[in-house]
């Protein structure tokens, strides 16, 4: 998978030959998260591997009473994870639960679960190899000098983009109350002790890696491995000569960090003709929201999956031009929809190996050159210059199999440095 794989530390046969690298005996990682995260594809890759000692995480639904169970704990499970090798910390699951019901702010409550999860990860480990392999929010307090830390880091770190935030609320006053809630949820975020311990660090996207690097991660122990397309069935792309009203889609937050205020701007100072741009957020910032007075926008709400995907199917472009995106795999679904994608270089869509015809890089935070790109893609879809086939096609090539062999093949490596090769 040319090109998807940013640091070198991944490809290990570049310097052990076309061996594959010598794991010590009876080494695996304790992998730790809360909920039902990334729907456990980085556990199922280390399991995938023969790396997985446990998971640990709140709550993971018992296979036998799934069907009795809420719809919100039952969906917390996955046929491929066994329900043995998994550890629950059901004091973190009963504390963040009662919170929400008690409509608790939550951004208090999160850092102590985080910090105990992080804590049963290192009791946990103690019991097997030691090794653990830890959402960044999750990083144990301390770990044994002998024991291997990977850290995977999903989301940008928000010490190194809410000054730039900062900055384009002062621009865009529609935008203050978001960035005010993004300052709210992050204002107890700390990097833990064992940071700079890691022996690794995944990132999902480039731009994730460069905050890491700011943060003091020597660069080359960091390895990104984008997220890749969710197993599901997906109408195949038709071909379209041309279309005399091309439809954009916006699927997402409407908040600060979504970069919908610039969409919105660029839209109606662009004169979009006849073409049409749907919204679908479940959750939109009023002052955000009070800015469209264009009939060409459509504010759809909530919508489920299959209303979803039958939208994508009917887009001719997909845009989102986040200010801040730990990856976006909403870019790789509509890619497998047919739909051209819009975004910036603060997202994963940099690291998705598609072509120019997929999709198009923007400015962040510049409604001017994203009117641009507007208008420039209504256009090619009046004529039929789209191919949704070909766009569908590179859009499938990286898939959840291709990530998870990703991450055990890197986790395989990092235990393999310093052991006997043979």
């Amino acid at each position: 998978m040319p090109g998807l794989f940013v640091s070198a530390r991944l490809d290990y046969r570049s310097v052990m030959g076309t061996r594959e690298p010598q794991v010590p005996q009876g080494a695996g990682f304790v992998c730790v998260f809360n909920r039902d995260r990334d729907n456990y594809q980085v556990a199922l890759g280390l399991h995938e591997a023969g790396l997985l000692d446990a998971l640990v995480t709140d709550f993971y639904a018992p296979r036998r009473l799934r069907p009795i169970l809420p719809r919100f704990l039952a969906r917390k499970h996955d046929n491929a994870l066994p329900g043995q090798m998994v550890s629950r910390d059901l004091v973190a699951f009963a504390s963040q639960y009662a919170a929400q019901v008690a409509k608790r702010p939550m951004e208090r409550v999160w850092p102590w679960v985080d910090a105990r999860l992080g804590r049963t990860a290192r009791k946990v480990a103690k019991r097997h190899s030691g090794n653990i392999y830890a959402y960044h929010q999750y990083l144990p307090p301390t770990i044994a000098q002998s024991a291997k830390l990977i850290g995977f880091v999903f989301h940008p770190l928000p010490q190194f983009y809410l000054p730039k935030l900062e900055e384009d609320a002062r621009q865009f006053p529609e935008a203050r109350s978001s960035y005010e809630l993004e300052v709210r949820a992050h204002r107890n975020f700390s990097l833990a002790e064992t940071w700079q311990r890691m022996d690794a660090v995944v990132c999902t996207s480039q731009f994730t890696a460069k905050t890491v690097i700011a943060s003091g991660v020597d660069e080359d122990k960091i390895s990104v491995i984008p997220y890749g397309l969710p197993a599901r069935d997906v109408k195949p792309a038709t071909a379209v000569e041309g279309t005399g009203s091309p439809t954009f889609l916006f699927v997402g937050q409407g908040v600060q960090r979504k970069g919908l205020h610039h969409l919105i701007r660029a839209w109606q100072a662009s004169g979009m003709g006849n073409a049409r741009l749907r919204i679908v957020s479940y959750r939109i910032d009023p002052d955000i929201a009070a800015e469209i007075d264009d009939p060409s926008i459509e504010l759809l709400g909530y919508q489920d999956r299959e209303s979803i995907e039958q939208l994508m199917s009917d887009a001719d472009v997909f845009v989102m031009p986040s200010l801040v995106e730990g990856f976006g795999l909403v870019y790789l679904e509509a890619l497998a929809h047919g739909c051209h994608v819009i975004g910036t270089a603060n997202t994963g869509l940099p690291d998705i190996d598609v072509g120019p015809g997929s999709k198009t890089l923007v400015p962040t935070g510049d409604p001017a050159a994203l009117g641009e790109a507007l208008h420039d893609l209504a256009e090619r879809a009046r004529s039929g210059a789209l191919d949704r086939v070909e766009i569908a096609r590179e859009g499938g090539n990286w898939t959840q199999a291709d990530f998870r062999r990703a991450i055990g093949d890197h986790a395989r490596a990092v235990l393999s440095e310093g052991a006997t090769t043979g």
